[in-house]
């Protein structure tokens, strides 16, 4: 099996009040690829009736889900051109 395309590690993860969510990197053979889950996107996954969350939710939300955020953002980026398949 081929490596992944891009790997995460638990922890590497800061708010970012100017984009509002959470940043967190990912690991590639081209070097360090940046991605957010936006505070909104961490209320849906609590509950999707509500209309936001603090920044202290959002991080605790964040390292709550933290390994299926990894997993969906490991397919999102996988299914850029370019990417490799999952298999």
């Amino acid at each position: 099996m081929a490596p992944a395309s891009v790997r995460f590690e638990r922890g590497e993860y800061a708010w970012s009040a100017e984009r509002n969510g959470v940043l967190f990197l990912g690991h590639t053979a081209l070097g360090m690829v940046e991605f957010l889950i936006t505070s909104e996107a961490l209320a849906e996954l609590i509950n999707p009736d509500l209309d936001g969350i603090d920044s202290k939710t959002a991080i605790e939300t964040y390292v709550e889900f933290e390994a299926d955020i990894h997993r969906i953002a490991r397919r999102e980026f996988v299914s850029r051109p370019g990417g490799e398949p999952l298999s």
